[in-house]
């Protein structure tokens, strides 16, 4: 059986590697947040008053290194779960839009087997692009140089990064209901929505999807996340995967 899985693992990673939407969405998370905040950094030093600018110290809190990687990790939140959402949705909604399905009940391993190896390629896939964002980041400010001696909380980004993946792994769950791409993505717009609801009200603090951006520091500098809030985002993507391998045993043929 472990050899079986492997070979999906390594279906799936075949899968993730072939496909636009990956790729796209990985250069995105990698690229993305090192060159906001080094924008962001520029227009504050040149003391700009243009509509980046005026937007740009909304976002910066601090100087130096702080200001930097507090700016990236902000951004970080926000692209991985866009990014990575459109990742499951395309991993799991393609397999009914485009009638694949079907072929994975011959296989030996079973459908739960299917889902587990789809979350653990895409669960890799997430860490390895917010490890090289993370990478490209501190790159980048080594390059822009004047922000001090070393970057204070480097591990912020990453920790920001790989909490916002975690909130992802619902729409496997989604997509697998709705059988398709669109609910997923639907999903995922509506979660943006909802944490813009929730974090105005001031409950953001306990909404998995708001934590990670609060972390970061899109709330303020005085908001404060503590351990068991930062423990949100991994119970959800725990259930998620739970719910999913489930839902995918129980899959019928004819319905699929």
């Amino acid at each position: 059986m472990t050899g079986d899985f492997g070979r999906l693992l390594a279906v799936e990673a075949m899968k993730m590697r072939r496909a636009p939407v990956a790729v796209v969405c990985a250069a995105v998370i990698v690229l993305a947040p090192a060159l906001l905040a080094a924008a962001a950094i520029v227009a504050l030093r040149a003391n700009s008053s243009s509509s980046f600018a005026v937007k740009a110290r909304l976002l910066v809190h601090g100087s130096g290194w702080a200001a930097y990687v507090g700016t990236g990790a902000q951004v970080m939140a926000v692209a991985v779960l866009l990014c990575l959402g459109f990742g499951f949705a395309w991993c799991f909604g393609r397999e009914f839009t485009e009638g694949t399905v079907t072929g994975l009940f011959a296989l030996p391993t079973g459908r739960g087997a299917v889902a587990l190896a789809k979350c653990t390629v895409l669960l890799v896939w997430g860490v390895l692009a917010s490890t090289a964002a993370t990478l490209v980041l501190l790159g980048v400010g080594l390059a822009l140089g004047d922000l001090g001696s070393r970057p204070p909380r480097w591990w912020l980004p990453l920790g920001v990064c790989l909490l916002s993946a975690c909130n992802t792994f619902p729409l496997a769950w989604l997509a697998t209901v709705t059988r398709g791409y669109l609910g997923a993505v639907g999903g995922l717009i509506g979660l943006v929505v909802a944490t813009q609801l929730v974090t105005s009200f001031g409950g953001g603090g306990w909404f998995p999807w708001a934590v990670p951006g609060l972390w970061a520091g899109l709330g303020g500098a005085g908001i404060r996340i503590t351990g068991i809030q930062l423990v949100l985002p991994v119970a959800v993507a725990l259930l998620s995967i739970v719910a999913t391998t489930v839902r995918w045993r129980r899959l019928e043929l004819g319905n699929a």
